[in-house]
């Protein structure tokens, strides 16, 4: 289960059910020399700014590589695998030199999309409960938008710097509002009573009483042209 585990953190679902090859040599040799390729393209990539670092792991993963290689049913190298991986890891840790110190600084950093997928993954959600959930999220956003626009009066430019948008996404959006302000004939709800606001989507709002009430965005409304 490990060794299945091991192989589907690189090749995917590639390695997906294949726990009882771990003790084929060959089969294991094979999916090691991919993993260590795969490795090799991805440490490149990290370590393109350090010269040393990346002639470093370089080195390590040829001797990883080697080693893999002469893995055989009557030769075991699991000793020169662990001694290449543990030096490899040391690199990638910041332990550079052979005295126990740490020479560099290593940072982990995730981006909005990769939180995101994490966040999915640590708490699943079955299709009704996403379709709420990004209903909510779009809700707010345009709450807020439309908050820092029609309450407290901030320019369409300023709203766009303060949300990271554009002053084109802030201005549909509040397009958007003011069309369902009309076809309701009421305000859209302030952030603190957000609750009587419909599920938002790109495509249109849900009653979030009732999912099956979708209305539509019009594709072009007659809507008065935001002003600035």
């Amino acid at each position: 289960m490990e060794f299945e585990t091991a192989l589907m953190g690189v090749l995917g679902k590639r390695g997906m059910g294949k726990a009882s090859l771990a003790s084929d040599a060959r089969f294991a040799r094979e999916s090691m020399l991919k993993i260590v390729k795969k490795w090799k393209q991805r440490i490149r990539n990290l370590t393109a700014m350090d010269e040393r670092l990346d002639m470093m792991t370089m080195g390590n993963l040829e001797e990883l590589e080697r080693a893999i290689k002469g893995t055989s049913d009557s030769t075991n190298n699991d000793w020169l695998i662990i001694s290449a991986l543990t030096s490899l890891v040391n690199r990638l840790l910041g332990y550079d030199w052979v005295d126990g110190e740490i020479h560099r600084h290593v940072i982990f950093y995730r981006d909005r999309d990769q939180e995101n997928f994490d966040h999915n993954m640590l708490e699943p959600k079955d299709a009704v409960q996403t379709l709420r959930s990004n209903g909510k999220t779009l809700r707010a956003k345009y709450a807020v938008i439309d908050h820092l626009r029609n309450r407290i009066g901030l320019t369409v430019n300023e709203v766009a710097n303060v949300m990271g948008m554009s002053e084109y996404q802030v201005r549909k959006i509040l397009s958007r509002v003011e069309q369902y302000e009309k076809a309701w004939r009421t305000d859209f709800s302030d952030i603190l009573s957000i609750e009587r606001t419909p599920l938002i989507y790109d495509d249109g709002y849900r009653n979030a009483n009732d999912l099956t009430k979708f209305a539509p965005w019009r594709a072009s409304d007659n809507s008065k042209k935001v002003a600035k």
